[in-house]
């Protein structure tokens, strides 16, 4: 068929318009809302259509973005050095977050985990948006207490009381709390429930999200909500009450999106759906300070700062860390007796990692030797009685060493200029990149890449 000059000359045109059309929706700001769904495998989030869950918003994202078949996570696959990694692009190792909790075999802290971004050795996303004159906001995130965020809600040990409910309010960027608790008529002087269910907390983060949409409208802003790793923890992986709590977090997402429509971003936001780790089922724990203890390199009770070896928990891995490196006789020992246990292969481990073994992991940087160990086995801190139990209120535990697909965390990118399409399987590392590109700057210096360019 000929066309016609005219008509022809139609059809360029509509192309030309077209093609400029893309080019300036491609070039255009866009704002990136990422939500971490703590503990989501991603075997979980890809088949969660054909679940038949009450998740339109995920299985709306699903059906229209770019999905990873999973993200290959740190070690240890936890929450700290994985969120820390989320946001630097960079191991353990090198971010310097090596578990959740701070080392502390004295037990001289309460509840010490790593909440102060002071500890992150590297730039991370908020810092570089920040020098990109980027807005940028946070809800629960790890590791950003005093973190350079300019509306940031840190993540922080539930407030028990009055003196941790101000205490709070100080860790908040200054005003932002009693701004929001004005908004929605919260009395800051009154003591906290100490009855908050995580589905509570997870509600409550949504709502300081869609405040800080609503009066701050950041470029970026980044969520941590926990529901569906505390059922996973509790009940298993791929437990019914793991399926509620993900339904009741895509409500969440829901109002959220709800927030963006109204503020007439939706257009221009891209949602990024992330998890930090995958799960395992286990049904036993073993307890490597009840080890050293037996031996004598853990302190006493009278005598705590006694100790020559402890371990550094991970979930499914640990770390032995000395007292004083050059204590070579306590590091031998404890060498010789965690291989002897291992090679006996009725105490759950599945490997020893030293050396440049230790070092290829980019994990447990703190340590001299670490232990990783089996589906099924979790690790416990009991320091004293069997060395090996049974599980009474724990089901489902992640921390192991990362590579099975149980383990590997979710990716998901939904919004414009997000083709839809598979990713195939990545890394963990490459989030930050690939979040640093949809806002248009580069994160220079990580290991990791933007992976939407492989989308098939």
């Amino acid at each position: 068929m000929r066309l016609s000059r005219l008509t022809f000359a139609r059809l360029f045109l509509r192309g030309l318009l077209g093609l400029a059309a893309l080019s300036s929706a491609q070039a255009a700001p866009r704002k990136v809302i990422v939500i971490s769904i703590d503990g989501l495998r991603a075997k979980t989030l890809a088949g969660l259509q054909d679940r038949h869950l009450n998740t339109p918003n995920l299985n709306e994202f699903l059906k229209g973005g770019s999905v990873a078949d999973g993200m290959v996570g740190v070690f240890p696959t936890v929450t700290y050095p994985s969120h820390t990694t989320l946001v630097t692009g960079v191991p353990p190792d090198v971010h310097g977050i090596f578990g959740n909790g701070l080392f502390d075999p004295q037990h001289t802290m309460r509840d010490a985990w790593h909440w102060y971004a002071q500890e992150i050795r590297v730039p991370t996303i908020w810092d570089i948006a920040h020098q990109k004159a980027l807005r940028t906001a946070a809800v629960s995130w790890p590791v950003t207490i005093g973190a350079k965020i300019d509306a940031n809600f840190p993540e922080w040990r539930i407030p028990e009381n009055l003196e941790d409910r101000l205490l709070y309010e100080d860790l908040c960027t200054p005003g932002l709390f009693t701004e929001y608790a004005k908004a929605y008529g919260i009395d800051v002087m009154s003591s906290p429930s100490t009855e908050q269910s995580e589905a509570d907390l997870d509600a409550e983060a949504t709502r300081m999200a869609i405040f800080l949409l609503h009066t701050r409208k950041p470029d970026l802003l980044l969520v941590h909500v926990a529901e569906t790793d505390h059922e996973q923890h509790m009940n298993g992986p791929d437990s019914e009450q793991e399926f509620r709590a993900l339904e009741r977090i895509d409500h969440n997402i829901g109002l959220i999106r709800a927030e963006v429509r109204a503020d007439g971003l939706a257009d221009s936001t891209v949602f990024v759906i992330v998890s930090d780790h995958g799960f395992e089922s286990v049904d036993r724990s073993f307890h490597p300070n009840a080890v050293l203890a037996s031996m004598g390199l853990m302190g006493t009770v009278d005598h705590p700062e006694r100790w020559r070896i402890a371990a550094f928990e991970g979930g499914g891995s640990f770390g032995l860390i000395a007292h004083d490196p050059k204590d070579e006789e306590a590091v031998a020992l404890a060498r010789k007796t965690f291989r002897r246990l291992a090679s006996e292969d009725s105490w759950g481990i599945d490997r020893i990692y030293e050396g440049e073994d230790l070092k290829s992991t980019g994990g447990f940087g703190n340590s001299f030797l670490a232990v990783g160990m089996r589906p099924g086995v979790s690790v416990g801190d009991a320091t004293s009685g069997p060395w090996l139990t049974p599980n009474v209120n724990l089901r489902g535990m992640h921390g192991f060493a990362p590579g099975p697909v149980e383990l590997d965390s979710s990716f998901l990118a939904y919004g414009p200029g997000i083709p839809a399409g598979r990713l195939g399987r990545h890394n963990i590392v490459d989030v930050a990149p690939t979040v640093a590109h949809i806002l248009g700057f580069d994160m220079p210096g990580v290991a990791g890449q933007d992976i939407l360019s492989t989308v098939r």
